[in-house]
């Protein structure tokens, strides 16, 4: 096998792919305008740098409720050990060296009548442009027993950062012959494959450290995005510490009791030692405050501008909104962010946005040496979108194959942490 040359090839690819995200033209003399971001991650960032590339004279504010941001990609090999939590920590600082105004304070409200966005601390800031990215909502009301006030005992850690930390502290304080239970969400929710790579990484931990351990998985769904490949490295390296249980196998948790560490589905329960609760999820706190939501929970918007449909000169990108094909992944709330900024210069500068396209560049890591491909393009097509190039790893692949795709998911991360807050 040519390794080298294999991996020289694919290394060119992920990093052409992480430029294409913020990469576009600047308009040098268009007139000045001021843009508002809500939200400092993968979506947020990315617009920042877009916006002041795109339009120098502008006045670019992006605000960020915390001066540190955890990336979601990455946190699941925290969780197993296989990373420290620094290795996904990013700031804001390369931003601000670039001109672009961070202000590290929460959005409280928007008046999108009178174009202006009121923060925590007091302060009405104007916009010609907001652009909303503000991640995710958790609903923990649809589960019995879970609020705010139980993640402690039972963490999500779909948010990442002491969450992260805190469900691996459990993880490596479990009993050697423990149960660790984790769920799986209804759709739609963020990083659709995610759930089922913390399932490998933790079933790895456990398979070095607590062999004697078990790891459930209770799914509300029948199924989830590239389970056949999933569950070939189930069966390869973890058949006897995974068990996975869908819908149809009475996989839905109802409720849980924080206390005893005991999830509650339609016909059982399951008394746990690490109760992983991962619950539904809706559009961002300040998107729905805002009447950016539609009865869905999520932010409907004009697929071709992510101009909202129901809030004039805001746009949504990222896991707020509903994006037809798109996944809600962090390197398409990227190129979301600079689709969205080529339309709202195209607007203020009265030109022609270039055709939408996108990308969902994605690895998941099975174990420290087992990783795979789940990336695809797309482009705007008879008012839709559509996926014209995939590059999906194959059922079957050798152990070579699966090696390079681990350490290609490693590249792959430091490159879109440097391309986006670098």
């Amino acid at each position: 096998m040519e390794i080298m040359n294999f991996s020289r090839r694919r290394a060119l690819q992920i990093g052409a792919a992480a430029g294409a995200l913020i990469a576009a033209p600047a308009y040098l003399h268009a007139a000045p305008a001021r843009f508002v971001i809500i939200g400092g991650g993968f979506g947020g960032a990315a617009a920042a740098r877009a916006a002041k590339a795109q339009m120098p004279s502008a006045e670019v504010i992006l605000l960020s409720d915390q001066k540190r941001f955890w990336m979601c990609p990455g946190s699941n090999a925290v969780i197993a050990g296989m990373r420290d939590l620094s290795s996904i920590e990013v700031g804001y600082d390369a931003l601000i060296g670039r001109g672009i105004d961070v202000r590290f304070t929460r959005a409280d409200a928007i008046d999108a009548d009178k174009h202006h966005v009121v923060t925590s601390d007091g302060e009405t800031i104007r916009y010609d442009k907001l652009i909303l990215s503000p991640g995710i909502e958790l609903n923990y009301s649809s589960i019995e027993g879970l609020s705010e006030d139980t993640v402690d005992r039972v963490p999500h850690a779909w948010k990442a950062g002491p969450q992260t930390t805190l469900l691996a502290d459990q993880l490596t304080a479990m009993p050697d012959d423990g149960l660790f239970v984790m769920s799986m969400p209804r759709a739609p929710y963020r990083c659709p494959p995610a759930p089922a790579e913390r399932a490998c990484l933790i079933a790895h931990y456990l398979k070095q450290n607590k062999p004697d351990a078990r790891l459930l998985i209770l799914d509300a769904k029948d199924s989830f995005p590239f389970l056949d490949l999933f569950t070939e490295a189930w069966d390869t390296l973890y058949s006897d510490i995974i068990e996975y249980r869908a819908i149809a196998d009475d996989g839905a948790v109802r409720e849980v009791d924080p206390e005893s560490l005991t999830a509650y589905t339609d016909f059982d329960e399951i008394k746990a030692d690490v109760l992983n609760v991962i619950p539904p999820q809706t559009a961002g706190r300040i998107a729905m405050d805002a009447g950016a939501t539609d009865d869905t929970g999520w932010c409907p918007i004009n697929i071709k501008t992510f101009e909202s449909t129901l809030l004039k000169d805001v746009y949504v990108i990222g896991d707020s909104a509903l994006t037809d094909a798109l996944p809600k992944a962090g390197s398409t709330a990227a190129s979301q962010a600079r689709v969205a900024v080529d339309s709202a210069v195209a607007d203020l500068t009265d030109t022609t946005a270039p055709p939408p396209s996108w990308i969902a560049n994605c690895y998941s890591q099975v174990a420290p040496d087992y990783g795979l491909r789940l990336g695809a393009s797309y482009h705007f097509e008879d008012d839709h979108v559509v996926r014209n190039e995939t590059d999906f790893s194959v059922l079957g692949a050798d152990a070579d194959t699966r090696e390079a795709d681990a350490r290609y998911a490693e590249v792959w991360l430091e490159q879109i942490k440097s391309e986006i807050w670098g």
